[in-house]
């Protein structure tokens, strides 16, 4: 290839890769990212000389001060991990209540505030005396939280009904977490305890002090799951046929393919030694994985009972009606700024409505 022609098949591929949105994108964020430490640098660059050095003596004293908070941090999952002690014989009943192993007594069945649950309160097709325990209680929750619902199919469905308890177990050194998935006897795989294991730390980066946050999940691994034979809902064997060249003849040719799955979970991305050679996607992938884990741990374990009767997202739906970016401008809203010349352009439809009470 002449060195003109090689010239211009680098220009077009360089072309193209600018008009990529994912290598767009990532070209915009780093020149942004040059720009404000270029008129951060600017603005230190015009200060005297003692201002700069008394900067610089507070970035000590607020690494110093990072240095404590890490600390706090650290005490704060060694107070986790002693509460979590005092947790465990509850959410062992808990289980026990699901499972159909434990029934509660009267007395605990009887919420405050409320009446007592009476025969003739329950409707005739609720009336089987012979259910055991709660069925489908992990499953439920599934459903009805939406962070799990979307990472769920429906032939997972089957398989998390044999689900009977999610919990954290916490490692003896170390600031990490263990989910552990308990699973009844079933038909799918082998297995009746899947884990899924997170690696924190709570150490400031020296060279890098701004970003530090509180503890961050620095790893994940999961487990192996064996499953029993055509039942591995993770992967589809799809056939295809093939035709020899000049022959005529073909031949069925299988190929194994990803499926999704929840149990894919416990299959995460490898985290690469070298924080550099992490791209876009599996940051996404890390990222996700990280928020699901965290999410399942803080809300899902400790609160599971308000996830299966749909009472948490019913109030965390509440909530998110209630917010600003919920309204649209109106034409009632532009006649009322009219009539009153005491509200101003930028107060919401809350304050609006509350000056017509004052005014009647």
């Amino acid at each position: 290839m002449s060195t003109e022609v090689k010239g211009e098949t680098e220009e077009i591929e360089n072309i193209n890769a600018i008009q990529d949105p994912n290598t767009l994108a990532a070209l915009q964020e780093k020149l942004g990212n040059m720009s404000l430490k270029k008129e951060t640098d600017d603005i230190l660059a015009a200060l005297p000389l003692p201002v700069r050095k008394r900067i610089n003596a507070i970035k000590n004293i607020q690494l110093q001060t990072t240095q404590i908070e890490a600390e706090f941090f650290e005490k704060v999952h060694e107070l986790e991990v002693e509460y979590a002690k005092k947790y465990e014989p509850l959410y062992n009943k808990r289980k026990g209540i699901v499972v159909g192993e434990v029934e509660p007594a009267d007395s605990e069945c009887v919420i405050p505030g409320e009446e007592e649950l009476k025969e003739e309160t329950i409707d005739n097709d609720a009336k089987d005396q012979d259910v055991k325990g709660i069925p489908n209680f992990w499953l439920t929750i599934f459903k009805n939280t939406e962070i799990l619902c979307e990472m769920t199919q429906e032939h997972d469905h089957p398989i998390l009904a044999h689900l009977v308890d999610i919990r954290v177990s916490f490692p003896e050194t170390g600031m990490g977490f263990v989910l552990v998935f308990e699973f009844s006897e079933n038909p799918y795989f082998e297995e009746k305890i899947l884990t899924k294991t997170y690696d924190m730390k709570s150490e400031p980066d020296e060279l890098d002090p701004v970003a530090f946050d509180g503890p961050e999940i620095i790893g994940s691994t999961g487990c192996e799951i064996h499953w029993k034979k055509g039942m591995n809902v993770t992967h589809k064997v799809v056939k295809k046929k093939q035709k020899l060249k000049g022959k005529g003849e073909t031949r069925i040719v299988q190929k194994v393919i990803k499926e999704d799955s929840f149990f894919n979970f416990f299959n995460p991305p490898d985290m690469p030694g070298d924080e550099e050679s992490i791209d876009e996607e599996l940051e996404a992938l890390l990222t996700t994985d990280f928020e699901i884990g965290q999410y399942i741990r803080e809300r899902i374990i400790p609160k599971a009972i308000w996830y299966y009767t749909n009472e948490v997202n019913e109030l965390e739906s509440e909530l998110g009606d209630d917010s600003e970016d919920d309204y649209s401008d109106t034409s009632d809203y532009d006649e009322e700024l009219e009539k009153n010349e005491n509200i101003v352009a930028n107060e919401t439809v809350t304050n609006v409505q509350n000056e017509e009470c004052k005014q009647q």
